[in-house]
């Protein structure tokens, strides 16, 4: 089975770094990492990507905005769309769920160490999708 390539929209160059690294070296992902909505649309329009997974808190819009953009409001998703956060997710979650987010991590509990929780998540996101 080939690796499953993901598309890592953080602004932050310490996050990007950190979880880009872990999900390679630790889970045999391939990362591509963008800083913002509008290159992960050019990068969607270049490549093919197993899953996004998305800050919520982006330079040009949110995360929430942007996997609406990517999958509409109505139907499956067309990519599975992870919603990468440090806010509450309580106060997101209708709306990220109809704007075609998939699923949703915490930054502050999922986004240290091997990240093993969060390799989880991506994976059964991507098998529920395929």
């Amino acid at each position: 089975m080939s690796p499953y390539t993901l598309l890592l929209v953080e602004d932050s160059e310490f996050i990007t770094q950190h979880v880009s690294q872990t999900l390679e070296s630790k889970h045999g992902f391939e990362i591509e990492t963008v800083p913002t909505a509008t290159g992960t649309r050019d990068a969607l329009e270049d490549g093919s990507f197993d899953c996004v997974i998305s800050s919520y808190e982006l330079p040009d819009e949110t995360g929430i905005d942007l996997a609406a953009s990517i999958n509409g409001r109505t139907g499956s998703p067309a990519v599975p769309f992870i919603l990468f956060t440090g806010n509450p997710l309580e106060s997101l979650a209708e709306e990220a769920l109809t704007s075609g987010v998939s699923a949703f991590v915490s930054k502050s509990s999922h986004a240290t160490g091997d990240m093993n929780v969060f390799a989880n998540r991506i994976r059964l996101t991507i098998q529920a999708h395929e």
